[in-house]
């Protein structure tokens, strides 16, 4: 049995499972989340890029772009993801780009605008930067910014409370 058995179906039918059916699909998930974050001794499938190139392409990257931060270059704090969603192809999910890639972590100083990390990933096949992930674990895209509505509401005085009210 796989998950995809359940990728496909919509949210409804997902809240008529019955017990034993989302205990089958807890039961898949805990197995599936290793593959997703896997330590270097950990890796099942053979690798195309080495860590270090990873680092590599993680520190060019992050350079080029004069991102924030500094790059982790310490072998054990990579992560490898064995079946990374590149892209997701809503109309036939079985067409969905899915790949190993590398997690490479960026601190941060402590800032109290800034959280504490993001993550570069890295295609392990392409060798090449192929996003980010906010601190969340959600990808970062172009075309994230604030618009002047937002930052004129951020800054805004106005009390969250009083909007309740």
């Amino acid at each position: 049995m796989s998950l995809n058995k359940y990728k496909k179906m919509t949210s409804e039918e997902f809240k008529s499972l019955t017990e034993e059916e989302f205990n089958e699909y807890i039961k898949l998930k805990k197995e599936d989340l290793p593959r997703h974050h896997r330590k270097i001794e950990e890796i099942t499938i053979e690798i195309v890029s080495t860590p270090e190139e990873a680092i590599e392409i993680a520190k060019k990257y992050h350079q080029e772009h004069e991102l924030d931060g500094t790059v982790n270059v310490q072998i054990e704090s990579l992560f490898f993801d064995e079946a990374y969603t590149f892209k997701v192809d809503l109309e036939n999910r079985e067409n969905d780009d899915i790949r190993p890639a590398w997690r490479v972590t960026v601190d941060l100083p402590p800032n109290p605008f800034l959280f504490e990390d993001y993550t570069i990933i890295v295609s392990d096949r392409d060798k090449a930067v192929m996003g980010m992930l906010d601190p969340n674990g959600h990808p970062v895209s172009e075309g994230n910014e604030f618009t002047d509505e937002d930052i004129e509401y951020i800054m805004s005085d106005e009390d969250l409370e009083d909007d309740e009210k």
